[in-house]
């Protein structure tokens, strides 16, 4: 019977081992792919650096609630700004900082390190709420499949054809998963390629609701040609 016992308790064990293991949900990251450069992602880099410099969290850890982030930049100047929608006390805000870099330059570094080859010593920060309502906006953003977006260089048959411009960052993060992909100057693309298009729609749709400026001239100041 003693024997018996012991082995009972054993397999107790055991099954509770295995169910904690089984109940733990999986955290997925997803990020452009580097297969055919074995490289990391520029982009990707840079905008940890610019994270760290604007201590803000980590996404890559997870978030209770979805975290959204819009990450905008001007490639020939130090200027970039970031919009942040999360929840606060169960209601959506929005933190938008606009930044300018001091750069650190020295002809040694490679492209990589030369691109987060910087630092952050100014920003201010924003609190904004959407000009129509949170509904309308998240309608807005998931038409267009913001969450579910591939990177701009994992697109079959996309080519660079720009230099510089504007280059856009999205990134979210919820208890499950994290993802992070970028685009620049999605509309030069968006008569080529559905994924550009609905990247620009997206940047319409900050822009009517939140704001979003480039310092372009036009009624569109988040496109890299103006109509």
């Amino acid at each position: 019977m003693k024997h018996l016992s012991k082995l009972l308790i054993l397999i107790v064990a055991l099954s509770a081992c295995n169910n904690i293991g089984r109940d733990k949900p999986i955290f997925k990251i997803e990020l452009p792919d580097t297969s055919a450069t074995h490289q990391p992602d520029i982009f990707y880099e840079v905008k940890k650096k610019a994270a760290q410099e604007l201590m803000l969290n980590q996404l890559e850890n997870g978030s209770d609630s979805l975290e959204l982030r819009l990450w905008a930049k001007v490639e020939v100047m130090p200027l970039g700004q970031v919009f942040i929608i999360k929840k606060i006390d169960n209601k959506w805000i929005c933190l938008n900082y606009n930044f300018v870099e001091t750069a650190k330059w020295s002809p040694d570094l490679n492209m990589l390190d030369y691109a987060k080859a910087f630092s952050i010593d100014t920003f201010g920060v924003k609190k904004l709420e959407p000009k129509t309502n949170w509904k309308t906006f998240f309608t807005a953003i998931e038409k267009e499949d913001i969450y579910k977006l591939p990177a701009q260089s994992d697109i079959k048959g996309w080519k660079n054809k720009v230099s510089d411009g504007y280059t856009f960052y999205v990134e979210y993060a919820t208890k499950n998963k994290y993802k992070f992909y970028w685009y620049n100057c999605p509309d030069v693309y968006e008569n080529e390629f559905e994924e550009c298009q609905q990247m620009s729609n997206i940047l319409s749709v900050f822009s009517k609701e939140f704001g979003l400026r480039m310092g372009m001239s036009g009624t569109d100041n988040c496109r890299c040609i103006t109509k």
